[in-house]
């Protein structure tokens, strides 16, 4: 037993004890390298990911801006660059300047028209720490979407229209273009009250003829709403309708109009022209002294007589306010051309 122990005392432990000590740093320093490996890449990631707020930017500001170009004919080719540089014109803004054409979707059509606008935006961000594990470049896209949606509620309607009957058969038949928005003395409605002109009362205060011609001139200020109740104005209001209407007619100073031109036209116009109106499309009350309101719709402005007459064509378009969120073209009420863009990814 002494021999045993006396052996045991001569055996190297503490060579043991260093040796182990040796593999524990080797081990430490491994993990290290790894943990700030997984760092550095989380950093990275982390990094790049962040970037991707400015791709979601660029991108939205692409669809949404150039997206009031829509709608826009399938066949027009014109039109179809025109809305595809402009998103690449606010991608550039924003800080993206390898966006392309390829990159721009037009779709969902209706009626000819295309009504959606999709933007894709790639970008290859330049990995730093995550290098060591071979990562150059992380290469990220984000895309947005905008869609026109009818337009529910809406300021700025001029104080004149039509029916619903009537707009839904000028859509289905393509008979858009000098439509009567009121009428005047000698070709009323027929068979309606012998006192409506096609003149409304927007505010249901009876203001009478001095608003009625700066809602003609101007617009009305307050919001209109699918569904609201409006009073008929009695009587053929030629005075303001004339005035109104020269006001806002003159008021034109694009293509020429202040040089002799003609201005603006359903077929060349800035978007924001005053000759441009937007009209409620109604159906009668039941007492036929009030109108109910199904909808909006664009009218260029285009003729006046002294007795109170007004037409215009009409126009697809964007405008402000708030919108159905429904697509163009589903057969849902309330869809007579005017549109409220939407992002809808």
């Amino acid at each position: 037993m002494t021999k045993i122990i006396n052996l045991l005392k001569k055996f190297p432990f503490r060579w043991i004890k260093k040796s182990e000590q040796g593999d524990a740093l080797i081990i430490v320093a491994v993990s290290m390298v790894f943990i700030m490996g997984m760092l550095a890449l989380v950093i990275d990631l982390g990094l790049a990911f962040l970037s991707t707020g400015e791709q979601q930017k660029a991108a939205d500001a692409a669809v949404y801006s150039a997206g009031r170009l829509l709608p826009i004919e399938t066949g027009n080719t014109t039109k179809i660059n025109q809305i595809k540089n402009s998103s690449i014109n606010y991608a550039s803004l924003n800080g993206f300047n390898d966006l392309t054409q390829e990159d721009i979707i037009l779709g969902k059509i209706s009626n000819g028209q295309y009504t959606e606008i999709r933007v894709t935006v790639d970008n290859a961000v330049p990995m730093h720490f995550a290098k060591i594990f071979g990562i150059d470049y992380l290469d990220l896209s984000r895309t947005a979407v905008a869609k026109l949606s009818p337009v529910i509620r809406t300021t700025g309607v001029a104080p004149i229209g039509l029916t619903k009957d009537e707009m839904d058969a000028r859509i289905a038949s393509n008979n858009l273009t000098h439509v009567t928005l009121k009428y005047g003395v000698q070709d009323r409605t027929p068979d309606e009250s012998p006192s409506f002109f096609g003149a409304l009362d927007l505010d249901g205060q009876g203001g009478g003829a001095s608003d009625y011609r700066i809602w003609i001139t101007q617009g009305y200020a307050g919001e209109i709403s699918v569904g609201d109740v409006l009073l008929e104005e009695s009587g053929n209001m030629v005075g303001p309708t004339y005035q109104g209407f020269e006001e806002r007619y003159t008021a034109c100073t694009h293509f020429g109009a202040l040089s002799g031109g003609d201005g603006c036209t359903s077929d060349n116009f800035e978007p924001t022209c005053p000759r441009i109106v937007k009209v409620p499309v109604y159906s009668y009350g039941v007492d036929k002294k009030t109108v109910v309101v199904e909808g909006f719709a664009a009218f260029l402005l285009e003729n006046q007589t002294n007795d109170g007459y007004i037409t215009g064509s009409f126009l697809n378009m964007v405008s402000n306010g708030a919108s159905s969120g429904s697509n163009v073209g589903e057969g849902t009420d309330g869809d007579f051309g005017l549109y409220n863009l939407i992002l809808s990814e």
